[in-house]
């Protein structure tokens, strides 16, 4: 891949010095950054490994059956999978295979195009139709419309979930990187698949009522959770494409899975993962950027003081309950279960993405996102241009890639920040 970083240099980058004195670095640093993972993309292809697909073997499927329901029993069992991840994560290619994720795939293409929105160069662009038209070729059929979710068999805590089940939490990443395309070339098949998409989010996601004006959206089709951030995606779309197509009934689905939202925001400003299920009463770090994301998104269609003042408070919370002294990112305010993880990058990637989404609306947020992009630079990109995982209590860091988690997430983070600096367009 040519035109590496020595290409941009100061004459070729149109900027305004006296608003971007802070960040003309940054700018530079964090196009470095992202130059280097593509470039290390291209070598090693979208085929990928993934943290959970050892644990959709029938060994591990077992062993989690057990865990969930007896745990003293299970935890022998789930340790040497553990002790796998940790110590030799490589070792998953003796019992699984390398897979297409949509949810990684989705993130590439939002990535390039932020690049090509960037610096104008075709390339990204090119790489971005080319990667769309792959993800089109593994949607999940049988459905009302085209969706996607992952390619191994889960066991959770609610029980069991074949591979290849369409996800509400999968699908939204290819739902905005279509309509990108269809912004941006005008070209009617990313219409078509946009309208495809609209069709699964809103007749096969399903709607279950907690108030009388309020109802929470499923994960998948055949489930009836009442999960905040898989309700706070499908209100996202529904709002987007009600407001885009002038169709109330989206909007009436989308109300509902909003005031759901709101309802179960707590005084504190958090929200638990999911309402009602005792099994599932944590707070983490990705799961509420996930709310408070698309709280942001779909506000900006409302204009609603309502769900700003929501947002500020569920951000006020998330700041104070779920970073560290040092301003790295916590993965639990309320745990399930003890963790051995230190450093997650897949949470630090997503404060980051989050933090660039607030720019203008927190500019806190935005402040620390850009040192933790820094942080990220200095300490947790490799010299071959792909990003540490997670670092384990102890300082271990396991640096085996994965592009669901959290390679393609740090990589449209980095591209986040980047287009997101003030006048800075590099020809």
């Amino acid at each position: 891949m040519g035109n590496k970083l020595s290409n941009y240099n100061a004459s070729k980058c149109r900027v305004d010095r006296r608003h971007l004195q802070e960040h003309w670095c940054s700018a530079e640093e964090l196009l470095d950054m992202a130059v280097k993972f593509a470039d290390w993309l291209e070598k090693t292809g979208y085929a990928t490994y993934d943290p959970y697909d050892i644990w959709g073997t029938k060994f591990g499927i077992w062993a989690r059956q057990i865990y969930y329901h007896k745990e003293a029993i299970g935890l022998p069992l789930i340790t040497p999978l553990l002790a796998l991840e940790m110590l030799w994560p490589g070792g998953r290619s003796l019992f699984v295979k390398k897979a297409r994720y949509a949810t990684a795939d989705g993130q590439l293409v939002l990535a390039f195009l932020n690049l090509h929105a960037t610096t104008r160069e075709q390339r990204w662009l090119d790489k971005a139709e080319s990667l769309a038209e792959e993800l089109k070729g593994y949607s999940i059929s049988g459905y009302r419309g085209h969706c996607w979710g992952y390619p191994f068999d889960w066991q959770n805590l609610d029980g069991f979930w074949k591979s290849n089940t369409p996800y509400i939490t999968v699908t939204p990443y290819c739902f905005e990187a279509y309509l990108r395309l269809f912004e941006l070339t005008q070209k009617k098949s990313y219409l078509d698949l946009v309208l495809s998409i609209i069709n699964f989010v809103a007749y096969e996601i399903q709607d279950t009522e907690v108030s009388p004006n309020a109802s929470a959206g499923s994960y998948s089709p055949f489930d009836r959770s009442k999960i905040v951030n898989t309700s706070a995606y499908r209100a996202f779309i529904l709002f987007e494409v009600a407001y885009r197509f002038a169709n109330e009934a989206y909007k009436e689905r989308a109300q509902r899975n909003l005031n759901f939202i709101l309802q179960s925001q707590r005084e504190d400003g958090a929200w638990l993962y999911a309402i009602g299920d005792s099994k599932q009463g944590f707070i983490d770090h990705f799961h509420t950027c996930f709310v408070l994301k698309n709280l942001y998104k779909l506000n900006r269609r409302l204009q609603s003081d309502t769900v700003r003042s929501c947002i500020h408070k569920g951000y006020e919370f998330y700041r104070r309950e779920l970073f560290d002294s040092e301003g790295n990112p916590k993965y639990f305010a309320l745990q399930a279960r003890k963790q051995i993880i230190r450093l997650e990058m897949y949470n630090v990637a997503e404060a980051i993405t989050l933090g660039a989404l607030l720019k203008d609306e927190i500019p806190e947020a935005f402040e620390m996102a850009h040192k933790l992009a820094m942080r990220v630079r200095q300490n947790y990109q490799l010299p071959d241009g792909h990003f540490v995982t997670r670092v384990y209590r102890g300082g271990v860091r396991h640096t085996f890639p994965f592009l669901r988690w959290p390679q393609a997430q740090m990589f449209y983070a980095v591209t986040n920040m980047l287009s997101v600096l003030p006048k800075a367009v590099f020809l």
